[in-house]
This record gives C-alpha cells, sequence and structure tokens, in this order.
C-alpha cells in the first residue's frame, strides 16, 4: 500500500509506527466517516497549510479528514516523541475555538475512530 507523508515544512518528522502501521494494512483500513490523508498525494501537505493559515500559533501535522465536517485529526508537531498527542481541529473555526478533542495517543484516536465507524454504519 503506497501512502504520502509529504509534509515540507516540518524536517524529520517521524510519524509515529502505531500510525504507519495501520497506514500501510492491506486491504486499506475502512474507518469512515474518518478517512487517512496519507493515501492522495498532497493531502497531508495542504492540510497542513492551511491550517498553518488559520492557526499559526500550532504546529499540526494532519493525518486524517472527518467526512461529515471540518474536522481534522493532527498529530502536535512539536512532540517529536514518536507517540504525540491527536488533536481534533475543527478547520475554520475562529482561532482559540478550533480545538475540538484530545487524545493522548494515535491507538487512543484510532479506538474512537473504529467505535464511530461502527455507529456511522449502522445508521446509515
Amino acid at each position: 500500500m503506497k501512502i504520502f507523508l509529504d509534509i515540507e515544512q516540518i524536517e524529520n518528522y517521524n510519524f509515529p509506527s502505531e500510525f504507519i502501521e495501520f497506514a500501510t494494512m492491506k486491504p486499506k483500513p475502512d474507518i469512515e466517516p474518518w478517512w487517512l490523508l496519507v493515501y492522495k498525494e498532497g493531502k497531508i501537505n495542504n492540510w497542513h497549510n492551511t491550517l498553518k493559515k488559520l492557526y499559526p500559533k500550532r504546529t499540526l501535522v494532519p493525518f486524517a479528514k472527518f467526512s461529515a465536517n471540518d474536522d481534522i485529526a493532527c498529530f502536535e508537531g512539536e512532540d517529536l516523541s514518536g507517540n504525540p498527542k491527536v488533536l481534533i481541529i475543527h478547520a475554520y473555526a475562529s482561532e482559540g475555538w478550533e480545538l475540538h478533542g484530545e487524545y493522548p495517543d494515535f491507538c487512543t484516536w484510532l479506538k474512537t475512530a473504529i467505535e464511530t465507524h461502527a455507529e456511522w454504519n449502522e445508521e446509515n
């Protein structure tokens, strides 16, 4: 599975290994209504640039988009530990109102995303 980890402004950013393992699973994982940005070239970088313009005080590494609204799941870009927090940023919200949620790490976010996927499938 080819993935695109293209982020120009943050050199040597190490995505969490759990994220890479999940993103490269075959077949491609389905967690709709979330979708991973790594499957389309340029998506991470485009969202990174958009979020940087909207929220210049934050360093965000986007990795997933919610289909039903403008929520973007992002890694805390200043945390280079290899296991950063996940921030849910509501793109285009006024600065100071953009943070819609926070998870201690990717695995915790993924657990919630899988639960959301199950609920989404029940409703649709």
